[in-house]
């Protein structure tokens, strides 16, 4: 099926409708003019009215005078109608032009964002409808181009941490294969804990995928998120350096969630490691409080190095992390966040990462509380 263009379109429509108007009042104009002249000849005296006769038969007898009246009437219904076709046709088509204009550059656009060009955008111009419509395409273009810079991180990143256990398990492997490095129980143990980060890193990777599909299963039950922060809280304080005091402070002695307890309690050891990884000493303080719109918080502050205003945004990304030199003290893959986020989303909460107020950083997440706690 062939399509018209949306200028021509316009342009039809704009036209047929102003000739019409043009027309219909063209002829309702002639014909009130033809009556209001009968109706005057029939009050001429009959000496004036002479041989034109009376009435409507009587415009058959019309004199020179009247019969030009009537014909400079139709002349100019006729003159106005091709007036207003040549000025309706140019406005016309300066109105599909101004309409048009901006759909050609948003055409224009998303065939370059087809072939790559994701950082091409549009200036948006036009009625107000077509300037949101222009908008809306740069905010889509402004995601497509972040998520296709987190993907090229992400394929970096994925070999980046699967190069180094596995060019370390291989060198040690091959040297021992060929003789060259004697068979020890420290290099066996360094080959163990290289296979074991690999596999590590495959199963978060797996769990990832499997939660960013929405098919992670959760046991949904009423629990106290208190004693839970409680339990993880003494939980990581135990592994923590002798330097780093980690504690749990709360408002309420009960705050009860709708939740999976495993998934909850993988949330917050994610986010205690990753501040106890980032706290060489101070302390880390997890704070449970109700907010009054009808959810528990749970805060997690640090004293640590912080988090840059530029990393804030991004801290939940899938392999993102702030220390791009990658120290091996840093540890971690950059992806437990992610899958923190996936899960407080799941539960219908929300996710947060802020800078202290003294240095360090805040990270933590916001759930709905069960109705009556």
């Amino acid at each position: 099926m062939r399509r018209i263009r949306l200028s021509l379109q316009v342009f039809l429509a704009i036209l047929v409708v102003s000739l019409g108007a043009v027309l219909t009042v063209g002829l309702v104009a002639r014909n009130a003019l033809a009556a209001a002249f009968d109706a005057y000849l029939t009050t001429l005296p009959s000496s004036t009215a002479g041989m034109q006769g009376r009435g409507r038969m009587g415009r058959i007898m019309l004199g020179a005078a009247e019969q030009t009246f009537v014909a400079s009437v139709d002349r100019s219904v006729y003159i106005g109608a091709i007036a207003a076709v040549v000025v309706t046709a140019v406005v016309a088509v300066l109105l599909a032009r101004y309409m048009s204009r901006p759909i050609q550059r948003l055409e224009v656009a998303a065939e370059g964002l087809a072939h790559g060009d994701l950082a091409h955008r549009v200036e948006p111009s036009g009625p107000t409808e077509v300037a949101a419509l222009g908008e809306a395409f740069n905010r889509m273009a402004d995601s497509l181009e972040e998520s296709e810079t987190l993907r090229r991180r992400l394929v970096a990143d994925v070999a980046h941490e699967l190069r180094n256990p596995i060019a370390a398990a291989r060198v040690q492997a091959e040297g021992m294969a060929e003789g060259v490095l004697p068979v020890t129980q420290d290099r066996l143990d360094a080959m163990v804990r290289d296979m074991e980060h690999l596999s590590a890193l495959v199963n978060d990777l797996q769990e990832l995928a499997v939660a960013e599909a929405g098919q992670l299963r959760y046991e949904m039950t009423t629990l106290d998120l208190v004693e839970l922060v409680s339990r993880e809280t003494a939980r990581a304080a135990e592994s923590a350096p002798t330097s780093l005091q980690v504690s749990a402070d709360s408002s309420a002695m009960r705050v009860n969630v709708e939740g999976d307890e495993l998934r909850l309690s993988e949330v917050l050891r994610n986010l205690l490691s990753n501040a106890v990884r980032h706290t060489a000493e101070g302390s880390v303080v997890v704070r449970v409080t109700q907010l009054p719109e009808g959810r528990a918080e749970v805060r997690v502050t640090d004293t640590g190095e912080g988090i840059s205003a530029e990393d804030l945004p991004y801290v939940f990304e899938r392999f993102y992390r702030a220390d791009t030199a990658r120290a091996s003290d840093t540890g971690g893959a950059g992806l437990g966040l992610a899958i923190a986020r996936r899960i407080v989303e799941d539960h219908g909460g929300e996710v947060f990462a802020e800078s202290g107020a003294t240095g360090g950083a805040v990270v933590g997440f916001r759930l709905p509380l069960v109705r009556g706690n």
